[in-house]
Formats: C-alpha cells, structure tokens, sequence
C-alpha cells in the first residue's frame, strides 16, 4: 500500500517544533532502534503505548537548547522554583506553571533540573574544541525529510558543518550526555545505545537529499562534576556495519505499522552461549 505522503513535508531541511516532529509517522533512527536486537512485538507495544517525556529526556533537550539554541529557550522551557510537591501548595504551585506550560507550547522543568543541564552547557562551551565545532555549525537543530527504500524517513539533527571541501558534503554533530566520556567508555556506549545505527540512518535521509555525510562527531558531555568534555569522530567501519542492516530495520518498521506483530520464533532453537564463556568456560578451578 502506498503511504500517504500529503501531511509530510517535502523532502530538504525544515525548521520544526519538536511536537510536529514527533508527530510525523515515518521511520527515524530512534523509532527503528528497538528493531536491533527486539521483536516487532516489541516495537509495535512501544508504538501502542508511549511514555511520557523522563527526566533525563527533558534534562536532555534543555541542554541542548542551552547549547545549541540559547535564543530560543525562553520560548521552549518554563523553569519552575523549587517546590515541594508532597505537600498541597507545591503540588497546586506546580500544577499551575504546568498548565502555563502547556498553553504555551513549551516544556516544565524543575529549576534544579534546568541548574543541571546549565553546567553540562558551560562546560562544553569552555571547551576550545566544542566551541569552534557549534560556531562552525551552518544550521543546529535541523529537520531532515528524506527516503529510505524508496519510503519517507525523518531525522532532527543537532548541527551540520560545511565540508572543508565544498560541494554537497558536510558533517554531522551530536551531543550525548553521558556518565563516562572516556575513549573506552563512550566506545562502548556507541555500540550499547546504537549510535552508530543513527549515524548511519542520518547519512541515508542526508544522501536522498543531495547531501553527502563526510563526517559524524559526538560532542560527549559527563552528567556528573565536573561534567568533562570529549569529542570523537565516528569511524567510518562504524557507519558501514551498521548501514548494512538500515534497509532490513526500515522495512520492518514498516510492517510494524502495517500490524505486524511478529515475536520470537515459536520452534525450537539452539541457544547461542556467549562468546567469552565458550572461550574460557569456568576458568582455573
């Protein structure tokens, strides 16, 4: 069945509130994630039942907006002071500023939370490296409308930069919290939290736009003091192992909207051990 295409928006780079972003029912390197290692039972049940906004999520875009954005903060969070709501008037306080919130269009978030994401923002603008990277930025929190397998796909992304050689290439930047910015750690968070999927999804939707992904750069910030600062290029092996398995996600995702809710096999299989236990079994008695 052909998907309907009359409330997307043409494919190219759009500026876009985050509410009409999420609302778009098309594959992004988020929604197609869970589909790495879980079921379409398990996509479908996340589709079926979504969470509310959580606290790192919200920690999370402040800081971005801090970042990348500081113009725009006003008009995108409410910081609400300190209350207390186990107690009547903090829970009736709060509930105001939410509503206020609300019919404006913007985000609550706790004045220690908003405190929080603030010192993640100053360390990395103090970073020389960080610094040079978001000022290079010719467009930051960017909507990208695109195709994947011949099927529209979206992505926001956080900066793109100018290739240095010109034409139709540039790079992409990212900001990840993290609770260890380590070479060894965020490696592994690449791989944990499928980063290198979203690179990879972002090259294809840049691409079918006329826009080639040269490079991919994390900007990782630690969540605790003295939030340090590290930047990483993505390498290219990275993007190419994840890229082989884009077509086979996407497809998918689309199945999963279609009603596909396909779980685990229902034969009997062989169960595959881990790699480290097979090698070493129990160790030295």
């Amino acid at each position: 069945m052909q998907e309907r295409t009359d409330n997307i928006p043409a494919k190219g780079l759009h500026r876009m509130a985050d509410r009409r972003y999420f609302s778009l029912d098309i594959p992004s390197s988020s929604t197609t994630k869970p589909l790495i290692s879980g079921t379409n039972a398990h996509l479908a049940w996340e589709r079926d039942h979504p969470e509310d906004e959580t606290h790192a999520m919200l920690v999370g875009s402040y800081l971005h907006a801090r970042l990348l954005q500081p113009a725009e903060v006003a008009k995108q969070f409410v910081v609400c002071p300190k209350v207390d709501r186990r107690t009547k008037e903090g829970k009736a306080q709060w509930s105001a500023m939410e509503a206020d919130a609300e019919k404006r269009g913007a985000s609550l978030i706790a004045e220690k939370d908003a405190e929080l994401a603030e010192a993640m923002a100053a360390a990395a603008r103090s970073h020389k490296g960080v610094a040079h990277l978001i000022a290079a930025c010719v467009e930051r929190e960017i909507v990208a409308i695109g195709e994947i397998g011949g099927r529209p796909a979206k992505c926001k992304i956080d900066g793109i930069l100018a290739s240095k050689n010109g034409g139709s290439e540039v790079c992409v930047l990212d900001v990840k919290s993290t609770v260890s910015a380590s070479n060894r750690d965020f490696g592994r968070s690449v791989i944990s939290y499928g980063y290198a999927h979203q690179a990879a999804f972002y090259a294809r939707v840049l691409d079918s736009i006329g826009l080639r992904c040269e490079d991919f750069i994390f900007i990782a910030i630690e969540k605790e003091r003295p939030h340090c600062v590290a930047v990483y290029r993505l390498p290219d092996v990275a993007v190419s192992v994840a890229d082989h398995h884009i077509d086979r996600l996407v497809e998918r995702w689309w199945k999963v909207k279609a009603g596909d809710r396909t779980g685990y096999p229902e034969e009997i299989q062989e169960l595959v051990l881990p790699g480290w236990w097979l090698r070493g079994g129990y160790g030295d008695e």
